[in-house]
């Protein structure tokens, strides 16, 4: 290093550093006088006089200093709507985070998102660094058959494990490279896992290097999408701040009652995401499903399905619904009372699945009936003309 960086850097961290002197010259004379000699007292109001002398003042003004914190007009005036290049997960030129316990599914989740977004978007170039997989669970998720149909737009690294920290920061290094090189592409970079590709210090991610150059890759339009890994205590299994300092983050479970994934917003502070939930078949993703049906135990689900068949007929009353209830033997195959599938059946009311009319006319009984926008959701598809 040049004598005159390390001169201009010892500048700076000294003027940091009167502040805080400063502060604590005030403290010490408002806080404990009592204790201070006559002597003591008069050399900490000269020590903190020439600290005030040595202060480098800026000549800008107030309005020139916070230039480019403060928001303009035209800040807000031009501001576009937000691009997501997986509509409701995953903005464009973000820094997203996907976590959960081990085995949850975020991988086979994360690679069906890089296939839509490679279809959608001939500009886009995904990199996905895997830290975490063996070769076989590679080729189980077809990852070969997507690098030779998309080629140079899809790369898959992580064949070496040797230093793999070290040569995935080189590589976002010169993805930040890329990125400036060719503006209209955009690079998407997946991390996978991120305990494993950032540089630890005492054991530790090293906050000061977390997201160093990922940052960089967000700045110039690029996107982040972190992969990392909750620990037996049900918290992040490294520093907190993998989640502060994120756009949004996503937890991702497993229901293995309805053979789901679940996809549950947690940090969503500039950006509207959505939750998300997918049926598997032998821990392969065959297609999106209700979150809200993915999300309840195996009997709530058979429960609800199967009335949202029932009334597809037309109404039926509480009594006619309980009636069929027993004659599949739910209450016995299931271990559940009357009294909580009428509880399920006005929850569910609530959530719109179906509606309710309370008649007087028929001692009060409830009838129910499929919602309107349950209705509409069963109509059959019919091709649809641009207007």
């Amino acid at each position: 290093m040049s004598s005159l960086i390390q001169k201009i850097e010892n500048r700076i961290k000294n003027q940091q550093q009167i502040p805080d002197l400063i502060e604590k010259i005030d403290n010490i004379i408002s806080d404990s006088p009592h204790i201070l000699s006559k002597n003591e007292l008069e050399q900490l109001k000269i020590e903190k006089i020439e600290l005030e002398k040595k202060m480098i003042k800026p000549n800008l003004s107030f309005d020139k200093k916070f230039d480019n914190f403060f928001y303009s007009f035209e800040d807000l005036d031009n501001t576009s709507e937000v691009q997501w290049l997986i509509s409701g997960v995953i903005p464009s030129s973000t820094i997203g985070v996907f976590y959960g316990a081990s085995g949850t599914g975020k991988s086979s989740i994360l690679i069906r998102y890089c296939l839509e977004i490679l279809k959608n978007y001939d500009n886009a170039y995904i990199i996905y660094i895997d830290a975490d997989m063996a070769i076989s669970k590679i080729s189980e998720l077809g990852i070969g058959n997507i690098i030779k149909q998309y080629g140079e737009r899809f790369r898959y690294a992580g064949k070496s494990f040797d230093n793999i920290s070290v040569v995935s920061q080189n590589l976002l290094k010169d993805v930040v490279s890329l990125q400036q090189e060719y503006p209209a592409r955009q690079y998407i970079v997946l991390e996978d896992s991120l305990t494993l590709i950032t540089p630890r210090r005492n054991g530790f991610i090293d906050v000061q290097q977390l997201y160093k150059y990922e940052r960089k890759i967000r700045d110039l339009n690029g996107t982040i999408i972190i992969v990392t890994h909750l620990n037996k205590a049900g918290i992040f299994a490294d520093s907190q701040q993998i989640e502060n300092y994120a756009d949004y983050t996503y937890l991702v479970q497993r229901n293995d009652f309805n053979s789901s994934i679940l996809l549950i917003p947690k940090k969503a502070s500039r950006y509207t995401i959505m939750k998300k939930a997918y049926r598997t078949e032998d821990r392969k993703i065959v297609e999106e499903i209700d979150f809200e049906i993915a999300n309840i135990s195996h009997s709530e689900s058979f429960l609800v399905n199967t009335i949202s068949d029932l009334l597809k007929d037309g109404e039926m009353n509480q009594s006619e619904i309980i009636k069929y209830l027993k004659q599949i033997s739910f209450f016995t195959r299931y271990s559940i009372g009357e009294k909580k599938v009428i509880s399920l059946l006005e929850k569910w009311a609530k959530n719109g699945k179906w509606e309710f009319e309370q008649r007087a006319s028929d001692k009060n009984a409830k009838y129910y009936s499929l919602s309107q926008t349950e209705k509409l959701a069963k109509l059959p598809n019919i091709d649809k003309k641009e207007i």
